[in-house]
């Protein structure tokens, strides 16, 4: 019950949200995929972030498929690497997970589960005299629509 209350007091009751679930079939579905997600998460914070997104799907300002895309997302993420979005730096459009600036568990985390994008490598550094790798290839992430989403969504509950 805990679970649905955290959900429920992060979406906004206004008459958009009665508008879009007119269909009484739509409602049906929506409410049971909802219920569902509700009932998995492990997060009382995503439940947070779970609702916040649901007001931009009845806004109209994302679509079902980009309202669940988000969700499965957050599902998926371990929320303290999801937090993460908020401290990558404005410039940091596209990095390198080299774990200098960000933990890089954590930016492999969120890559892996979707809010960054794989935007390549870069090459190994060799040194022939020595015949060693002076530093291994590291792993070019960029940001995508989804973690612009998510920071905001983030923003929001702090």
């Amino acid at each position: 019950m805990e679970k649905l209350k955290s959900f429920i007091e992060n979406i906004d009751k206004n008459q958009k949200w009665r508008e879009k679930f007119s269909d009484d079939e739509e409602c049906n579905k929506i409410s049971k995929q909802l219920l569902y997600i509700v009932n998995s998460c492990d997060d009382d914070n995503k439940l947070k972030l779970i609702g916040k997104a649901f007001n931009y799907f009845v806004n109209g300002e994302i679509s079902k498929d980009e309202y669940f895309y988000t969700v499965n997302i957050i599902s998926k993420s371990f929320y303290p690497y999801l937090k993460m979005l908020l401290e990558i730096d404005e410039s940091d459009k596209r990095f390198k997970n080299d774990g200098m600036k960000y933990d890089y568990f954590g930016i492999a985390h969120l890559l892996n589960i979707g809010a960054l994008d794989y935007d390549g490598q870069t090459d190994a550094v060799y040194n022939s005299q020595t015949n060693k790798i002076e530093s291994p290839p590291s792993i070019i992430v960029a940001l995508n629509g989804y973690s612009g989403f998510l920071k905001e969504l983030l923003q929001k509950l702090d």
